[in-house]
C-alpha cells in the first residue's frame, strides 16, 4: 500500500475513534454493534436440546435445539448457529415450563441464521412481548433499531402512548424517549412492533 492510503486510512480510524469516545452512550448505538434483523418473534411451547448443547460466544455448541412453537410449526437450530448476546436484556433459561420463552429469530427460509430466547411476558406471554426501546428507525420507516441493535419490525402505525405527553410521529418518540426511557411492544402473531410506552 501506498503511503497515501495508509495515511487516509488511519486518518478515517482516528476519526471514528474520536466519534465514538464522544458519543452519547444512553441513546447512541455503538459503532462497533452488529444489527441483527428479527424476521419471526413466536412463543415456544417446548424445548428440547441434545445433552452437550451450549451457547458460548454467541455461537451454540455440542448438538441442536429443537423449537415447537405455538404455531404448530417445528425448529431445529442446528450446533454452530449464532446467538445472541444479551447483554442487559434477559435471556431465558426456563426450558421446561411451555410457553416461558420466546423466541427471536433471523431466517434463511425454514433455517436459523441467528437467534434468542427471551422470558415471555408475565401477563398476556403467548400474545405480546416487551423489549427495549427503540433507538432508531430504518427502511423508511418500516423497521426499528432496539438499544441492542435487534432490528425488528414496525406495524403502520405504532401507537405511541406516554401519559399526558404528545408525540408528533414516531420519529419524535423515538428522539423524545429513547433507549431506558421507554419499551416496545411486540405482537406475537403479526411479529411487529404494535406500540411503545414512555415509562
Amino acid at each position: 500500500m501506498s503511503r497515501r492510503i495508509l495515511a487516509v486510512l488511519l486518518a478515517v480510524l482516528v476519526a471514528a475513534i474520536v466519534l465514538f469516545a464522544t458519543r452519547d452512550s444512553s441513546s447512541e448505538i455503538s459503532v462497533t454493534q452488529t444489527l441483527r434483523t428479527v424476521d419471526l418473534v413466536a412463543s415456544v411451547n417446548s424445548i428440547n436440546v441434545d445433552s452437550g448443547w451450549s451457547q458460548e460466544s454467541g455461537v451454540t455448541r455440542g448438538g441442536a435445539m429443537r423449537l415447537s412453537l405455538d404455531d404448530l410449526r417445528v425448529l431445529t437450530v442446528q450446533e454452530g448457529t449464532l446467538a445472541a448476546e444479551y447483554g442487559s436484556t434477559s435471556a431465558c433459561t426456563d426450558f421446561v415450563k411451555p410457553n416461558a420463552c420466546v423466541l427471536l429469530a433471523d431466517m434463511l427460509g425454514d433455517a436459523v441464521v441467528w437467534f434468542a430466547l427471551v422470558p415471555s411476558d408475565v401477563l398476556a406471554g403467548r400474545e405480546f412481548l416487551t423489549l427495549p426501546g427503540l433507538v432508531d428507525m430504518q427502511a423508511n420507516g418500516d423497521e426499528g433499531v432496539l438499544r441492542n441493535g435487534w432490528v425488528v419490525k414496525l406495524a403502520t402505525p405504532v401507537k405511541r402512548e406516554c401519559g399526558e405527553a404528545t408525540t408528533s410521529s414516531l420519529r419524535d418518540f423515538i428522539t423524545r424517549f429513547p433507549d431506558q426511557l421507554s419499551k416496545s411492544i411486540v405482537n406475537l402473531t403479526t411479529d411487529n412492533v404494535v406500540s411503545v410506552k414512555c415509562k
